[in-house]
């Protein structure tokens, strides 16, 4: 849940509404994202302050996989690059911080409060499966704290 607290507290410092725009949070990490066209099942890719994002994907998922590289950045940093297969398990814990973090990001307790998935995907420009994954993982009432 740490990574979920310190996505979330970067959403306030920086004011993030739900759905709100990314970009003060980008420029306070010396980030930047760049639209690209990935061959095979590259999404995206962070390194040296460039987020790579798959243009041809759906805003919504542009907008989840953007926060999942700045939880990559803000976490991982100096360590998300994986070459042999032994490392699958640091990987693993890897991506599920990423994830937890950009859930903190984009969905405010506040949002996920009595709403279901769908209405909390569209609200918060979210996946809606992403949304369905946080309401499961944080409970309905946005409860981050069990």
């Amino acid at each position: 849940m740490r990574a979920f607290r310190l996505g979330r507290d970067l959403a306030v410092r920086h004011a993030v509404q739900p759905g709100g725009d990314l970009t003060p949070v980008l420029e306070s990490l010396g980030l930047e994202v760049v639209p690209w066209r990935f061959r095979g099942r590259l999404r995206e890719v962070i390194f040296e302050g460039a987020i790579g994002i798959e243009e041809s994907l759906p805003e919504n998922w542009q907008r989840w996989l953007t926060a999942h590289a700045i939880g990559h950045h803000a976490l991982h940093t100096g360590t998300s690059f994986y070459l042999a297969s032994w490392q699958w398990v640091n990987r693993v814990k890897a991506e599920r911080q990423a994830e937890e973090f950009a859930a903190g990001l984009l969905l405010p307790p506040q949002a996920m409060n009595g709403v279901g998935e769908a209405r909390l995907a569209a609200r918060c420009g979210v996946p809606r499966e992403k949304a369905r994954w946080a309401l499961e993982k944080f409970g309905s009432a946005g409860d981050q704290e069990r």
